[in-house]
C-alpha cells in the first residue's frame, strides 16, 4: 500500500438509505481508518472499497493508480452511490 494516506469522497448518487450525502469522505492509511467528527459512513459503502486500497494487484505504480482517482460504486444498485479514491491532502503539523 502506499504510505500516503487514502481518501474515500462521495462524488454522485440517486439517493442515499445510510443517509449520506455527496462530499462525505473517510481515509485510510498507516494509522488506520478515520472521518470527520460526527459524520457517518455507509459499511457496505466501505467494504465495496477497502480491498482496492491496497491498489489493482500486479500494478507497478499504485500511486499513479491513486492520481488517477479511480471510482468505485456502493453494491445497492438504486442508489448508485459513486466515490472517488484519490490521496488524502497532506496535513501540516
Amino acid at each position: 500500500m502506499s504510505a500516503r494516506r487514502i481518501r474515500c469522497t462521495v462524488t454522485s448518487m440517486n439517493y442515499s438509505a445510510c443517509g449520506m450525502a455527496v462530499g462525505d469522505w473517510f481515509e485510510v492509511g498507516p494509522e488506520g481508518f478515520s472521518m470527520p467528527d460526527g459524520q457517518h459512513f455507509c459499511y457496505f459503502a466501505i467494504a465495496s472499497v477497502l480491498p482496492l486500497i491496497n491498489g489493482p494487484l500486479g500494478k507497478d505504480d499504485v500511486d499513479g493508480w491513486f492520481d488517477s482517482k479511480p471510482v468505485v460504486q456502493c453494491p445497492d444498485p438504486p442508489e448508485a452511490l459513486r466515490m472517488t479514491l484519490s490521496h488524502a491532502p497532506e496535513v501540516t503539523p
